[in-house]
């Protein structure tokens, strides 16, 4: 039955990314334009309304392009890109497929929608595969001192230093999809053959952070990773205080001070920096655009947040876990 429900689970997030992949151009979505011109659909070929290319209906088209500056050609787009009929679309082509050129708004948000989506789809179905594999035992191992159970760990109460490092890695998800969504009213605009322009340059001015598009992203995720294990491991040794007492903390030694104010003083002041360039940089704009130029105060007005509200040092989580 479990096999069952994740094998469904596996292919609505494989429609899911389909879907996402054709609706957000990431057949498309490379920025600058090697050639732009306008094109009149010839012939399509109808997809849906539940397929390869996931949920609704779509067309893949071929059609005649007038290139700028002079030159004509047959071209065939993917689907999602042209509809049966349309005709002097603004079309380009770059070193990927070529695409409807109305906006690159998806550029990046579209790629990390779609791996998102895949990591989803390869977990369901890989939890699927090993739901079908008998359950054993797990051996203790040999050299594991201080050893317990899943259910003594699920049983110790989550001190604020593990819900510390939890919410961490829950927020450097959340900074990774800050970057998509960010990212979006900065590349809404057409492309044209060269530079990519930017239709509101003060985002990237309000940013204290201008990496590559997708470095960000992936570091948070990396981030995430890393924290999250920690904080499982964390748990885990809050279970050995439980279950051992005073004598596992005579053996790992934990330390006796205080945790220490400064680096929520460095984040209170990066914080307020963040926030200040926001205000110079953006004057009168929409909505959207203050908050994808306010992208890095936000996370670190939340950084800040969860900092302040989870401070325990290692010498107060332990005596919190001894009392149990």
């Amino acid at each position: 039955m479990r096999a069952l429900a994740f094998g469904l689970a596996a292919v609505l997030a494989f429609l899911a990314l389909a879907t996402t992949i054709r609706t957000t151009d990431v057949l498309t979505g490379a920025l600058e334009a090697r050639q732009v011109g306008t094109a009149t659909v010839t012939s399509c070929t109808e997809h849906g309304p539940i397929g390869r290319w996931g949920v609704g209906t779509s067309h893949a088209c071929e059609a005649d392009v007038r290139w700028d500056g002079g030159g004509t050609e047959r071209v065939a787009f993917a689907p999602g890109q042209l509809e049966p009929g349309e005709q002097d679309v603004a079309v380009f082509r770059s070193t990927r497929e070529a695409g409807r050129n109305d906006s690159a708004r998806w550029f990046l948000a579209g790629p990390l929608a779609a791996v998102a989506l895949g990591l989803l789809a390869l977990w369901f179905l890989v939890a699927a595969v090993l739901s079908l594999v008998p359950a054993r035992t797990a051996a203790k191992k040999p050299d594991d001192q201080w050893p317990v159970t899943k259910a003594e760990v699920k049983a110790t109460p989550v001190t604020r230093r593990v819900r510390r490092l939890r919410l961490l890695a829950w927020l450097a998800l959340a900074t990774a999809a800050a970057e998509g969504l960010a990212s979006m009213p900065f590349f809404d605009a057409p492309r044209r053959a060269g530079e990519f322009v930017s239709p509101w340059p003060a985002i990237e001015d309000a940013w204290l952070v201008d990496l590559p598009s997708g470095v960000l992203a992936g570091f948070a995720v990396l981030v995430a990773a890393v924290i999250g294990l920690i904080a499982e491991s964390v748990h885990k040794d809050a279970a050995r205080i439980v279950r051992y007492g005073q004598s596992y903390l005579d053996a790992k030694k934990v330390p006796r001070g205080g945790s220490s104010w400064v680096p929520s003083a460095i984040l209170a002041a990066l914080a307020v920096w963040a926030v200040v360039e926001v205000v110079l940089a953006i004057d009168d704009a929409p909505v959207v655009v203050w908050l994808a130029g306010g992208r890095d105060a936000l996370v670190l007005l939340a950084l800040l947040g969860v900092v302040l509200s989870t401070r325990q040092s290692a010498k107060d989580m332990a005596a919190q876990l001894v009392a149990k």
